[in-house]
C-alpha cells in the first residue's frame, strides 16, 4: 500500500484587488473631474480686452474737475494711440488740453476739447 500523504492545511492567499478597484475608481473620478475643471476653465476664461477698457474709461470721464480730467485723457490716450491718424489727432488733443494742464485753478473744458475727444476715441475704437 501506498503511503497516505498529509493534507495540508489552507494557505491564506493575500489579495489586494479590492483595494486596487476602489485605487483605479478612485483615479479616474479625480481626473474625469480635472478635465472637467479645465474644460469650464477654458470656456470660461474670456480674454478682457485692455483696450475696451481704456476706451470705456475715455468714455466716462468726469468734466467736473478739467484738470484731473486732462491729465487722465493724457495717460489713457498714450496708451491708445496705435497709428497715425489717432497719433495725429491725440496730438491735437494734447495742445488743447494744455491751458487745462499747468494751472491751480483751470477754467471748464470746452466743447472743442470734447469733440476732439469724441473724434480720437472714435479713431482708436475701429
Amino acid at each position: 500500500m501506498d503511503k497516505i500523504r498529509d493534507i495540508k492545511p489552507l494557505v491564506e492567499i493575500s489579495d489586494y484587488s479590492f483595494y486596487l478597484y476602489l485605487f483605479l475608481i478612485i483615479i479616474f473620478f479625480l481626473l474625469l473631474f480635472i478635465v472637467f475643471y479645465k474644460i469650464v476653465k477654458i470656456f470660461s476664461n474670456k480674454k478682457i480686452d485692455k483696450r475696451k477698457i481704456l476706451i470705456k474709461k475715455l468714455k466716462n470721464i468726469d468734466f467736473k474737475d478739467s484738470k484731473k480730467a486732462a491729465y487722465l485723457i493724457t495717460k489713457i490716450g498714450r496708451e491708445l494711440v496705435h497709428d497715425d491718424r489717432s497719433y495725429k489727432i491725440f496730438e491735437e488733443l494734447l495742445i488743447r488740453l494744455q491751458k487745462y494742464k499747468y494751472r491751480k485753478n483751470p477754467p471748464k473744458i470746452s466743447e472743442e476739447v470734447k469733440r476732439y475727444l469724441r473724434l480720437f476715441i472714435e479713431t482708436v475704437d475701429e
